[in-house]
């Protein structure tokens, strides 16, 4: 649980995580100002500190979510 909440967010960190974030955007058309885009914003940051840091660990951990195949419908 540490380092969950010790999780520091870099330049590298943040691109990552936003690139994962917009592709999933544009992947399901949700703009960004949505609440479904919040939401998966959260869920994005929350995969990324579970451990989930490299673009290919987060997308497909992101892939596997129910949550976030929810939001996109």
């Amino acid at each position: 649980m540490r380092a969950f909440l010790e999780t520091a967010f870099g330049p590298r960190e943040l691109q990552t995580v936003d690139e994962a974030f917009q592709n999933w955007l544009d992947a399901n058309r949700i703009p960004k100002s949505s609440p479904e885009a919040e939401l998966a914003a959260a869920i994005i940051i929350t995969l990324f500190r579970e451990g989930h840091d490299t673009q290919a660990a987060l997308e497909t951990a992101m892939f596997k979510h129910r949550g976030l195949s929810d939001l996109a419908g």
